[in-house]
């Protein structure tokens, strides 16, 4: 007894752990068992908030860039609505909207880990089809699939944005400018289309206030997920783990009570019938 005694508590110092198997504690290993379940889903949540964060951070910066391709469509609008430019001085400006419409093509088809950040489910398939150079046409080529991450056990959330309602009649709208900028159009033509890239600015920055509200949402769920990961790893210490120096203490008694057991022995071995039969 004393041996085995020794042997427990030497290998929980060992291990740092006080329950070594189901039997030295049912109730216990239940719930440490429990505990360890929780921690690691907090740990899977944490990864899907990871990679949502990332993704979302991604959708963020492909929007920011077509915000500022839109703003300055914007101002090469309002020049090209001046009433004392020539024919010339208006092709120079369709000819810097075709590389603004190029370039949103772009972003509209970002890709992140292999797959098409504004297609919906269509991860595969480039978002819009840009035809043409200069561009002729843009076709959408997406649906609305949202990709759902869980991030607790009561939440699970979109980490993506359709391409459709972010872009919506954008490049058509751009493409319009450009053509009756090179055909010499009115000023009141021209001057038009500040409505359609205002309305255009308008889903990107809607778009972009939604985006950013997500990537709070994650951050603030993963800091709720470290804490509970915290509390739950406490809770299986107090439950699973020794406390270290009440454990010394114990294999400290427990080696004095094997060398005394020993002693014991030893002496006994050496005695004779005669010492029994004094």
């Amino acid at each position: 007894v004393a041996t085995e005694r020794a042997d427990k508590v030497q290998q929980q110092l060992a291990t740092n752990r006080r329950i070594q198997r189901a039997s030295d504690d049912p109730a216990g290993a239940a719930m440490a068992m429990q505990y360890r379940k929780n921690i690691t889903f907090e740990a899977q949540m944490r990864r899907n908030l990871e990679n949502g964060t990332a993704f979302l951070n991604v959708t963020e910066s492909a929007m920011d860039s077509a915000t500022d391709l839109l703003q300055r469509a914007r101002e090469l609008t309002v020049q090209g609505a001046t009433g004392t430019l020539g024919p010339n001085e208006k092709k120079n400006i369709a000819s810097e909207l075709n590389q603004i419409i190029q370039q949103l093509g772009q972003v509209a088809n970002t890709n992140f880990g292999g797959a098409y950040i504004f297609s919906g489910h269509q991860t595969q398939t480039p978002a819009y089809n840009v035809t043409g150079n200069p561009p002729v046409s843009a076709t959408w080529q997406g649906d609305s699939g949202q990709r759902i991450r869980q991030i607790s056990a009561q939440a699970s959330v979109a980490v993506n944005v359709i391409g459709d309602d972010v872009f919506g009649t954008m490049f058509d709208d751009l493409i319009a400018l450009r053509d009756n900028l090179n055909a010499n159009a009115p000023t009141t033509t021209i001057n038009s289309a500040l409505a359609d890239i205002d309305h255009a600015l308008d889903r990107v920055l809607n778009a972009r206030a939604d985006v950013g509200a997500r990537i709070n949402r994650f951050e603030a769920t993963t800091n709720r997920s470290l804490d509970a990961d915290t509390n739950l790893q406490e809770l299986r210490a107090s439950v699973e783990d020794i406390d270290i120096t009440d454990t010394i203490i114990q294999f400290t008694a427990a080696q004095n009570a094997l060398e005394a057991a020993l002693g014991a022995i030893g002496r006994t071995s050496n005695m004779t019938l005669l010492n029994f039969l004094r």
